[in-house]
């Protein structure tokens, strides 16, 4: 081994009269490997290095700051990029469905929306760079409109955060970081290119960036630049296909900073696009159709990449303007408007609209909101955040068919969270106060009657929480909170079948605003080869909104299983545990579990609609070759229980059984391909093909669930 001088010169002597392998490394640099034939003469050699971003799979920073410590309170979870890159051409709710805590609401294979601890849709809040997500996220089959390709990391925060980020937050959090736009560099960029066996879906997605862009007045500007596409037939489970569960995605955003000594600045834009299929055995025509589609195999199961009726097409465009402005003594102000548009478009498979190509829903979202946040400086020890946060929010109703009425809102709220540390201990205190006016548009036809009105709600939520450092690596805490969440439109006004979910749906405009009292505690260890964090909760929530089942109901569009919104007192409570453990360098074990109890405090019945406990074992083989990268070899398991807290008298949400599906994983991180360094994975989802249905599966009393997947992925930087 020998080093070069600072011009990157190099003399080797006294070498033998060989064929030998020059190896040639530098931070930043893509190696250069090579043979060099030294039988014949000296040789004079030219080594031209590539750019390349040097990917570190883990770095483990260990610190005693207050910020440090002050993070141990809220319970999270963080995927970085790396880990992100292992599930990159899935949904954001397939991306962290294997956290602890957190477990998804499936619609086939193209619709995977997170739940965390049990709530989901308008409980879980989606923040998209920043930005809250806005588009139309209370039916539980509208998926995040998020290109997983964008993102830099994802960190889940478990539990009721209503003091930061709002009543919608009553659940938690879905935090979707990008990474900042740069300001240093020229032209560089990354392909990925994904495949998966099941569907038969490409997803391809390209992006490019720099700093190497001079704007009038602005002078040096940063960019970057991203496309993707994602196309599928027809899931398969593994004696069938899904009928009409094929999927097409285009993507694309463009992003523009600049960063000077007072801080950062950006806008961005961005179109998210998909039409997708909807299951046609959960749509028929009356109910002794809808008893046999229960009860027996779909018979017309063929993979196609054709996307018929029932069908959506959905459009969300973003405007996000934000300012970072570094303050005296390491104060900041963070400032994020947002300008969001959602198009969903839903089409019929039944009645006067089959054969036309006029949308039975045709929703129009329009948002703006406005985040100020003021983080200031230390005084007496204590450090936090100030804020106040506002939405206009309008929503047109057009289709043919109705299920929701146009609406108005408007949310204003102020806020405040500090944080203190003293020794070992640290402690994390907030309020917030919310206003919110909700204006229904009136809407008369076809014998639905829902009356204009307007309804306000002025609530608060608060947080308090302490963590204590035991020693070294080892900590716990304890959090409490209050949070409260008026209900949604549909929740109070719905009133006809809901095509996603294929299912009728009736709200009661009686419905009153949902208080939780939650409390929590952890347990976390950080060691040199084991990691472990053990969480508990216990989360009452009064005038708990669900939907009740009721009997079948025949419409003109064919019969669907009845579904009426209605409230009670509920408890939730659950226990969480992620371990990590590496008994050697290159061995990597890893298991987390899940359990959650959901309780109807009035009849002692267990709630809808809650997960399985669950649990994931995996364990990874690293090693390390010149010419191959750092590559790894995998197996994992999802374990499952069946799901027999069922509430009594329900209709159609049947037990479920356990099950459990085998992983396997191969890739290499800093391989060659074709003459450039590429990441390239292997994956196999459900490798032996069992046959199960899930209990949060929407498509349960129907299908079984996936089949055998197998999932090629290759990313090439540039």
């Amino acid at each position: 081994r020998q080093r070069t001088d600072g011009h990157g010169r190099f003399d080797l002597r006294d070498l033998p009269a060989q064929l030998v392998t020059l190896r040639v490394r530098a931070l930043g640099y893509a190696p250069s490997v090579g043979d060099v034939d030294l039988r014949g003469a000296d040789r004079l050699l030219t080594v031209h290095l590539e750019v390349a971003t040097t990917v570190l799979q883990e770095v483990a920073v260990r610190a005693d700051t207050a910020r440090e410590r002050l993070a141990r309170v809220a319970a999270t979870s963080t995927l970085d990029a790396a880990a992100l890159a292992a599930t990159r051409g899935q949904t954001l709710g397939e991306t962290i469905k294997n956290l602890p805590g957190v477990a998804v609401v499936q619609f086939g294979p193209s619709i995977a929306k997170p739940v965390i601890r049990g709530l989901n849709s308008q409980r879980v809040l989606v923040m998209n760079g920043g930005l809250r997500q806005e588009d139309q996220q209370w039916g539980t089959e509208h998926a995040p409109n998020i290109d997983s390709f964008e993102a830099n990391a994802v960190t889940v925060v478990r539990g009721a955060a209503t003091v930061l980020y709002g009543p919608d937050a009553l659940g938690g959090v879905v935090k979707v970081d990008h990474a900042a736009v740069p300001d240093t560099g020229h032209l560089r960029g990354d392909v990925a290119l994904n495949a998966f066996s099941n569907s038969r879906q490409g997803a391809l997605s390209i992006g490019v960036e720099g700093a190497d862009l001079s704007l009038p007045s602005l002078g040096r500007t940063g960019y970057r630049l991203r496309v993707t596409t994602r196309a599928a037939g027809n899931g398969a489970a593994p004696d069938y296909y899904l009928s009409n569960t094929g999927f097409r995605e285009l993507n694309g955003s463009l992003a523009l900073g600049v960063a000077r000594d007072w801080g950062r600045a950006e806008l961005s834009l961005s179109r998210f696009s998909t039409e997708l299929g909807v299951l046609r055995q959960a749509h028929v025509g009356n109910a002794n159709d809808l008893q046999r589609a229960m009860t027996t195999e779909p018979r017309d199961s063929a993979f196609s990449y054709a996307i018929g009726r029932p069908n959506q097409r959905v459009a969300h465009t973003t405007m996000r303007a934000r300012l970072l402005r570094q303050l005296p003594r390491d104060g900041q102000l963070d400032v994020v408007y947002g300008l969001q548009f959602n198009h969903r478009r839903e089409y019929d498979n039944h009645g006067p609209l089959r054969f036309r190509n006029e949308p039975a829903f045709n929703l129009k979202l329009f948002t703006n909101s406005l985040d100020v946040r003021y983080t200031h400086a230390r005084w007496r020890g204590w450090r936090g955040t100030i804020g106040s946060s506002a939405i206009a929010q309008g929503n047109q109703t057009l289709g043919k068919a109705f299920l929701i009425p146009g609406f108005d809102l408007w949310q204003g709220a102020v806020y405040a969270q500090e944080e203190l540390a003293v020794g070992r201990l640290s402690v994390m205190a907030g309020i917030r106060g919310d206003a919110i006016s909700q204006t229904t548009i009136a809407f008369a036809d076809a014998g639905i009657r829902s009356p204009a009105g307007t309804k306000a709600w002025r609530n608060g939520s608060g947080s308090v929480g302490a963590a204590y450092l035991l020693r070294d690596g080892l900590d716990v805490s304890v959090r409490v909170a209050r949070a409260w969440r008026p209900p949604t439109v549909n929740e109070r006004y719905a009133q006809g079948v809901h095509h996603g979910t294929a299912q009728y749906e009736l709200g009661d405009a009686s419905l009153g605003a949902e208080v939780s009292q939650g409390m929590e505690g952890a347990v976390r260890y950080r060691g040199r080869a084991l990691q472990l964090e053990a969480a508990a909760y216990s989360n009452a929530v009064d005038r708990f909104i669900y939907l009740r089942p009721t009997a079948p109901v025949q419409t003109i569009r064919g019969a669907f299983p009845g579904f009426a919104y209605a409230q009670t007192d509920a408890r939730l409570r659950g226990v969480e545990l992620a371990t990590s453990w590496s008994p050697h360098a290159r061995v990597q074990l890893l298991a987390n579990g899940t359990l959650v109890r959901g309780t109807n405090r009035v009849d002692g019945d267990p709630l809808f609609d809650m997960p399985a406990d669950r649990a994931t074992m995996s364990a990874r083989w690293l090693g390390d070759a010149a010419s191959r990268g750092r590559w790894y070899l995998g197996a994992g398991t999802l374990l499952v229980r069946q799901q027999d807290g069922v509430p009594s008298g329900t209709v159609y949400t049947l037990p479920t059984a356990g099950y459990a599906l085998l992983h396997l994983e191969a890739g290499t991180t800093g391989a060659r391909l074709l003459g450039r360094r590429a990441d390239v994975s292997l994956t196999v989802n459900n490798a032996l093909d069992t046959r199960y249905r899930d209990y949060l599966s929407r498509y349960r009393l129907f299908v079984n669930d996936a089949g055998r997947d197998v999932v090629f992925r290759v990313t090439m930087p540039f």
